[in-house]
């Protein structure tokens, strides 16, 4: 059934089928009980080491005997594997019991659902399948169950960008107060992997609450291939890991806390955390103190990424009080504010805090914190806004790089924030707000024209696609353009033509800047260049070569080759793993109906020509996305030229002329008549 090797969206779309085979039977939340200990049981099945396994755990023996009683055949078989892995696995399958009528009839059809499905490390592409495509299926399930099933999981691509902000790097340790399924921890260990740090290590730490969330949590990484991550189901805030020394600390701290909740003070465990002061115990505001933990956890050269609803930024008293102490301790670094609806447990936008340690922070960031308005940096769904791979590379790019970018980002001084009562609001610092419309020009109005400076305005957009604006305009009075003979929304249509040329002459600096990057994917086969230098140098030098024909900025240069980079992700690490040949090989076997990526399958090569089938493929993949782009900014010049022709086409005075030459023809009209 499934050709070697299984990528990760044949995997998906396997466990998307074996949902389809319990719908009906369990809620959408229960779904991963009963799929992930069977995914777990075939995969340590097939292949050997990962843990001990028992003969009456092996795949074989549970297929064999699932004739009798399929459910309690699958009982044994996980008790089984968990007292023989109790550091591992203890108290994991607890909630799990295939022995009612019920889970019996679920138990027969997964294990026939799965008996089709190889998994050692010989079936898969990569090693990480598994782990990668389960990860994909609690997402699934969280985007499925509703905003009150899905408040432990956080979206990936926010869990992406936090470690994006704070880059663990190998050897350091990374803590999770409020873990949940694992994505923060995750991202920190593939961050590191995909900057070359592979065979470096990071010592993981999580913590969560609730039982059936941990359970969850510790299961994920365990597909994942982690086995030595230490995840406590406990509450971070009552009961914080300690060591022999206290309080425990880290280098790395990433979490998204549950929103607006109450705490009581007497239950709070090593309270010297709480060294900026204290919320009410009701009304549900004790996210400040869960960032309090997080700046107690770190050592003192860490970071910290945290996210928190909007509140914290700006309510008053105590939480006023906390926030002047972060401030002027130069623990702060930086609020990232984020789009609403973009987690799945609510609907209102987020912040992320970025905390430093009590270390003294880099010279240029003393005493300064960095403000980031990215609420318009999501793509909009029908019932969830997500992050994409190009806004997390514009928000990370501006963090990294400490940026100001008007309407988008600004760091602000001590002093300034002082002024404002250490009121964090990110509108008081960043202004977002889209231009607003010019007044309307009332020479224009009254008397006709189009005002020169509202057409100064645009004319940078205009002059980077070589429009001159007496191509579409033509001298009138001073101070005014007027319209040409055949109309505004004529002249429109007129828009893309003359851009053509400068369109294409874009599109051609695109082609040859890839052909230039051939040296670069040489290296990379030949294992002399990895994946993030290749990323890196690609970024580098598309803007260097574009930004000067100022069609498109960095950030929507940045942001195509982020969302190019992110879709053939898996296509890159086939090129250094197996060269042109392992990436021709998965473009034909990608299922048609695989989640996720979709390919446009060009025909195969011929022998000897899979270097330039792969490059050409990956080439005009990217065009399509910069043509994508170009072709809306080409768009803004027609949507501008058409408002002013809203505005300014009909002038008074020609609705004068229009309503006296109405009036002329009705009274020749009447005369004909006879009425006069």
């Amino acid at each position: 059934m499934f050709s070697r090797p299984l990528t990760v969206d044949s995997l998906d779309f396997h466990l998307m089928q074996a949902a389809d085979l319990l719908r009906g039977e369990v809620n959408t939340s229960e779904l991963t009980q009963f799929i992930g200990p069977l995914l777990l049981l075939k995969r340590v099945s097939d292949q050997p080491g990962l843990l001990r396994v028992p003969d009456v755990a092996r795949w074989e023996y549970v297929v064999d005997h699932a004739r009798l009683s399929a459910g309690d055949t699958l009982n044994r078989a996980l008790a089984a594997l968990e007292q023989n892995n109790p550091r591992l696995l203890a108290d994991l399958f607890d909630p799990v019991d295939f022995n009612s009528p019920s889970a019996e009839r679920i138990a027969v059809r997964l294990l026939r659902h799965f008996d089709q499905l190889p998994l050692s490390d010989d079936d898969l592409e990569f090693g990480d399948e598994v782990g990668r495509a389960f990860d994909r299926f609690l997402t699934r399930i969280a985007s499925s169950a509703g905003k009150g099933s899905s408040q432990f999981f956080t979206p990936r691509a926010v869990c992406r960008l936090m470690a994006e902000l704070v880059r663990p790097q190998g050897g350091q340790s990374v803590a999770d107060p409020h873990a949940g399924s694992g994505g923060m921890l995750l991202s920190a260990v593939h961050h590191l992997a995909e900057h070359g740090g592979s065979g470096a290590h990071l010592s993981l730490y999580g913590q969560e609450k609730n039982g059936s969330t941990w359970r969850t949590g510790r299961l994920n990484l365990l597909l994942h291939g982690i086995v030595d991550a230490t995840m406590d189901n406990s509450d971070s805030l009552t009961d914080p890991l300690i060591d022999g020394s206290g309080l425990m600390r880290f280098d790395r701290v990433l979490t998204a806390p549950p929103f607006s909740t109450s705490y009581k003070q007497n239950e709070v465990g090593h309270p010297e955390r709480m060294r900026y002061g204290w919320v009410p115990e009701g009304g549900k505001k004790a996210d400040l103190m869960f960032v309090q933990h997080v700046l107690a956890a770190l050592r003192p050269q860490g970071l910290g990424a945290v996210v928190t609803p909007h509140g914290v930024l700006f309510r008053g008293g105590a939480e006023g009080e906390i926030r002047r102490g972060m401030v002027e301790d130069n623990r702060l670094e930086a609020v990232i504010g984020i789009g609403a609806n973009v987690f799945y447990n609510t609907g209102i936008p987020a912040c992320i805090l970025v905390l430093r340690g009590t270390g003294d922070p880099p010279e240029e960031r003393r005493n300064r914190v960095l403000f980031v308005d990215a609420e318009r940096e999501v793509t909009t769904g029908r019932s969830q806004n997500r992050l994409d791979a190009q806004h997390v590379a514009k928000i990370a790019d501006v963090y990294l790089g400490w940026r100001d970018v008007p309407g988008f980002s600004r760091a602000v001084s001590l002093a300034e924030i002082r002024e404002h009562d250490y009121n964090l609001n990110i509108g008081r610092y960043v202004d977002s707000a889209p231009p607003a419309e010019p007044l309307l020009d009332i020479g224009a109005a009254l008397t006709g024209g189009v005002p020169r400076r509202e057409v100064q305005a645009e004319a940078r957009r205009f002059h980077a696609f070589r429009i001159a604006p007496d191509d579409l305009l033509h001298p009138f009075r001073p101070g005014y353009w007027r319209f040409p003979p055949e109309g505004h929304e004529a002249a429109a249509l007129r828009i893309p033509g003359l851009a053509s040329a400068a369109e294409e002459g874009f599109l051609r600096e695109v082609r040859s800047w890839w052909a230039d990057q051939r040296p670069l994917f040489r290296k990379v086969t030949g294992g002399e260049a990895c994946l993030a230098e290749a990323r890196s140098h690609l970024e580098e030098t598309f803007c260097r070569r574009l930004i000067p024909m100022e069609i498109l900025d960095r950030y929507q240069l940045l942001g195509a080759l982020a969302a190019w980079w992110s879709s053939h992700e898996d296509d890159f690490r086939a090129l250094t793993a197996f060269g042109y040949h392992g990436v021709v090989r998965r473009v034909r076997s990608s299922p048609k109906d695989a989640p996720g990526r979709v390919y446009r399958k060009p025909p195969p090569p011929p022998r000897g020509e899979e270097a330039a089938f792969v490059l050409d493929w990956l080439g005009a993949d990217l065009r399509a996305h910069t043509e994508e782009l170009v072709a809306g900014e080409r768009q803004k010049l027609v949507d501008a030229y058409l408002r002013w022709g809203e505005r300014y086409a009909v002038s008074m005075a020609d609705l004068e002329r229009r309503y006296q030459t109405a009036a002329d023809r009705l009274r020749d009209r009447m005369t004909g008549l006879g009425y006069f």
